[in-house]
């Protein structure tokens, strides 16, 4: 096991659905929120991000608070960190805003998808393409690359099956999860943490170490239980 500290970060309804079931039908913006997500971001060394988050956003979540871009430059960080979606398809499409923005981006992907894709010669020219298995993505050979790179804290942002993928391999430290004060309802609508589930002998459990309120909306901070 690495040294690197995996924090996830994300957001959810009351009734835990980190969307709606039309994942990009548009929601307003809450700014404690947002405030929240970019000061925990504000430590990566580099983010992790779904392929459907990706494709669902559009582009990927950057710092612009001058006072965490400066203490970013404090720690010898640079501006931003680096983002790398997991993709173990490479269905991405080449006129996604992330692939313009001014970033370092890798993408985790398999053997098998970048024989298969059409654009793997011209995604190669905007992001690092990084093989990690021949069919499945394997944790452990990514966490090694990571810390020979140097990258000490990771900031998951989802989605559900990202997050599934990270729990059943034991990466993760601690999560922050805000909740939202609305229902979303609907039996097909993604929730945090996807997957094939954990009976309750084999679940994950979580000490809560901090506990904020911003008017209806909670941000709770919980640790894993290794």
């Amino acid at each position: 096991m690495s040294a690197i500290q995996t924090t996830v970060v994300l957001a959810m309804t009351a009734d835990g659905k980190i969307s709606a079931v039309d994942p990009k039908a548009p929601r307003d913006s809450d700014a404690d929120d947002q405030a929240h997500m970019e000061h925990q971001v504000s430590f990566a060394d580099l983010i992790l991000v779904g392929a459907g988050t990706i494709r669902a956003e559009g582009g990927t979540f950057t710092i612009r608070n001058p006072e965490l871009l400066a203490a970013r430059e404090v720690r010898g960080q640079p501006p931003q960190p680096i983002t790398c979606v997991v993709s173990g398809s490479l269905d991405l499409s080449l006129d996604l805003p992330f692939l313009s923005q001014d970033i370092k981006r890798w993408i985790f992907t398999t053997r098998t998808a970048l024989e298969r894709s059409s654009d793997t010669k011209a995604l190669q020219k905007l992001v690092e393409l990084i093989d990690l298995g021949d069919t499945d993505l394997n944790w452990d050979r990514a966490y090694s690359l990571m810390a020979e790179r140097g990258i000490h804290k990771v900031v998951a942002l989802g989605g559900g099956s990202l997050t599934a993928s990270l729990v059943k391999a034991g990466r993760i430290d601690d999560w922050w999860l805000t909740i939202w004060p609305v229902i979303y309802g609907g039996k097909y609508a993604p929730s945090p943490v996807e997957g094939e589930g954990f009976i309750p002998s084999a679940a994950p459990h979580l000490q809560l170490v901090e506990t904020r309120q911003v008017g209806s909306q909670l941000f709770l901070h919980y640790r894993i239980l290794k």
